[in-house]
Formats: structure tokens, sequence, C-alpha cells
């Protein structure tokens, strides 16, 4: 099995997540950061897309990416992973952020959480991240925080559904 893991990734998070994934996968695995020159399918049976959420999109490249893509990833085994800190908004998220028709055939979706990296982020984002921590915070709901047993558990499901078995037969 090949497999290409492309992120996005604005302050890190993200890439973190996706390195982490791609030592659960283990074999032949290529990371590739959307920002740099993606190689082509052809030579990868499985994709793994993903990105940061940010004001509810994912990064532009990401997306772009899957739409022009779309007929060749359809034959691919799919997997789509979002880093959002708010899970109530990862349905919404993903439909945002992947055509509709991969994120049918897609083996695997899951929400990788979030960091808020505020000494990294850009003033505007830092003004946003107070605003939607205030917010947090009034309406009772938990922080953003780190999800590493999805990202645990999409390699764990791209590991049984992709790699074929081996049956023994012991005598």
């Amino acid at each position: 099995m090949k497999t290409m893991i492309l992120f996005g990734s604005t302050y890190g998070y993200t890439q973190e997540c996706a390195t982490k994934l791609t030592k659960d996968l283990g074999g032949e695995v290529l990371l590739v950061n959307a920002k740099d020159k993606i190689p082509s399918l052809e030579d990868y049976d499985t994709i793994l897309i993903g990105g940061s959420i940010y004001m509810g999109q994912i990064q532009k490249k990401i997306k772009e990416y899957c739409i022009s893509n779309e007929e060749v990833l359809k034959n691919k085994n799919l997997g789509f992973f979002v880093s959002s800190g708010i899970p109530e908004n990862f349905d919404t998220n993903i439909k945002n952020a992947f055509p509709e028709s991969l994120l049918k055939s897609a083996l695997s979706i899951e929400n990788f959480g979030g960091e808020l990296r505020t000494e990294k982020m850009k003033l505007s984002h830092k003004l946003l991240t107070a605003m939607m921590k205030k917010a947090t915070a009034k309406e009772n709901k938990p922080p953003t925080e780190p999800l590493p047993e999805n990202i645990a558990k999409m390699a764990k499901t791209i590991l049984q559904m992709v790699v074929p078995t081996c049956n023994t037969v012991t005598p």
C-alpha cells in the first residue's frame, strides 16, 4: 500500500497530526504540505487529505485540489480529516471542506481537534480567538483540545480496510 497524506496547516497543529498519522500507518507513506509541489496521484493507492478549519473554512489549496482532482480521487482509497476545535461544527466543516461525492466514498473521516497557538497567530486571528474563547466560556462549552485518539482511529481504520490480511493456516 502506497499512501499519500496531503495536508494544509496554518500554525503547525495539523502538520503535527499528519506526521503522527504517517507514523501510525507505517509502510510507504509520503507526507505532503499543500504549500509544496504535490506529486501525481498515479503512484498512490490511498490518499488522506486534511487541513485546519478557520472561520468554518479549510485551506483554499486543499479545497481547490480536491475539486480539480475529484475524478481521479474517486478511484482511490480515501480518508479526510480536519483540525477543528469546535466538535459540534464537525459535520458542517467537513461538508464545506470536501466535495460530497468524495466524502461518500471515504473509508474514514475524522476530527483531530485543535490547539490554539496564539503565540504564532497573526493579530486578526488572535482577536478572533479571544472572542471565541470568551463566547465558549460564557456558554460553558469545553475549550479547544487535541483529539489524538482520532488520529489513531483513522490509522487503524485505514490499515484494516486497505491492507490485505493474511490468513494463515496452522496444521
